[in-house]
């Protein structure tokens, strides 16, 4: 059975690049595997998702290789973190998450008995692990999926101690444009005004009390290393759809700032 690469980054202090999945398209999950990330996240809260569709592209994923499927629920509700963990996602990032309440139960749902209450079945969850031994897989599984939980509301700041200090989570993951927004600002993926920059040092030294730690959603590489010079290990380097835009973009730009018409011969 293969180990979670990422978890073990993790704890050893060092930084994990991966990628957003933001298109429900099985191609691109196997294209963006096949890279080099550490991690793809499969966005199943923004993005018109069905289980079958999240299945698919996690055993997609899973099958590069190389690269660890991890899926974003849509809600802390007990139905997707099932789908997900069963179909072989090697973690879960939980949007929204407010209270050491909404914590603890993300961290149940993804851990089996005794630890937790997550149930036991789903006949591919192994098989994210490159193993097709069901016991193997019950036996390892909780100390190797990640417990994602994203802290992304004043709320949850006032409440950071109280979340953070719950056992059994793997990282704690900014989520900067609903930050920005529930923080009166416009929002964005980076971000320099005084009260995020406060937000991001609170976040930092609750982090560090509880040894979590930190991740990010970035908009681009350059605005990854920023954040990795930050404290952040686990940084989204960029988006299928972002990186679709922006190669299509520079191509068209290219031809179109050169060529005015066609040479004569």
């Amino acid at each position: 059975m293969r180990t979670n690469h990422v978890k073990a980054k993790l704890k050893a202090g060092e930084v994990s690049p991966g990628a957003w999945l933001s298109l429900s398209n099985l191609g691109t999950a196997r294209l963006m595997s096949r890279i080099g990330f550490d991690w793809l996240t499969v966005d199943c809260e923004h993005t018109a998702q069905t289980p079958e569709l999240m299945a698919a592209m996690v055993a997609t994923i899973a099958d590069s290789g190389c690269c660890a499927p991890i899926v974003r629920v849509p809600t802390n509700t007990v139905e997707w973190f099932k789908w997900a963990l069963d179909a072989g996602a090697w973690g879960v990032v939980v949007p929204m998450v407010n209270t050491r309440e909404e914590a603890e139960q993300a961290v149940s749902w993804c851990k089996y008995p005794p630890v937790g209450t997550r149930s036991i079945g789903g006949v591919f969850a192994p098989y994210g692990f490159g193993t097709v031994n069901r016991s193997e897989y019950a036996a390892a599984a909780n100390d190797e999926i990640l417990v994602i939980l994203q802290i992304e509301s004043p709320t949850a700041l006032e409440n950071l101690d109280d979340i953070l200090s719950v056992p059994g989570i793997d990282v704690a993951f900014v989520g900067p444009n609903d930050m920005h927004a529930t923080l009166g600002l416009t929002p964005s993926a980076e971000g320099a005004e005084p009260e995020f920059v406060a937000v991001m040092d609170k976040l930092k030294e609750a982090a560090k009390r509880y040894n979590v730690p930190l991740g990010m959603y970035c908009s681009n590489g350059e605005a990854a290393l920023q954040r990795i010079q930050e404290g952040f290990q686990m940084v989204v380097t960029t988006s299928d759809a972002s990186s679709l835009a922006s190669a299509a973009a520079l191509n068209l730009s290219t031809v179109a700032s050169q060529a005015t018409r066609p040479s004569t011969y």
